[in-house]
């Protein structure tokens, strides 16, 4: 038989000693499995978090200056930011090359198309 990583010691007594270790070892790591299983079976019972309503996506660059606006239902990116209404609001009126989402259309849902 090969012989193992560390060799172990040849008196009883100290061989007892390690098995006892092992055996309080391999308990903590039992416990540990288990709280992290308990865990992320809570977290699988929660439900997802509420999409934000409204949400900014930014350029590439040093920049990073808003580039889009969407519905927080629009799938068309997951770049950006969650943002508030105002705060798409203002990116719309005051950045001339921010759009909004020919996709999603907040600019409809903001009611800026019916002015």
């Amino acid at each position: 038989m090969p012989e193992p990583l560390l060799p172990l010691p040849p008196a009883l007594d100290q061989l007892l000693v390690i098995r006892r270790w092992l055996e309080l070892t391999l308990a903590r790591v039992d416990e540990r499995i288990g709280a992290v299983r308990a865990a992320e079976e809570q977290r699988a019972r929660r439900p997802p978090p509420e999409p934000p309503r409204w949400w900014i996506e930014y350029g590439i660059g040093v920049s990073r200056r808003p580039d889009r606006v969407h519905t927080g239902a629009c799938r068309i990116t997951n770049r950006g930011k969650p943002a508030s209404r105002e705060s798409v609001l203002e990116v719309l009126r005051t950045v001339p090359s921010a759009i909004a989402c020919p996709l999603c259309r907040p600019d409809s849902e903001l009611g800026l198309l019916d002015s």
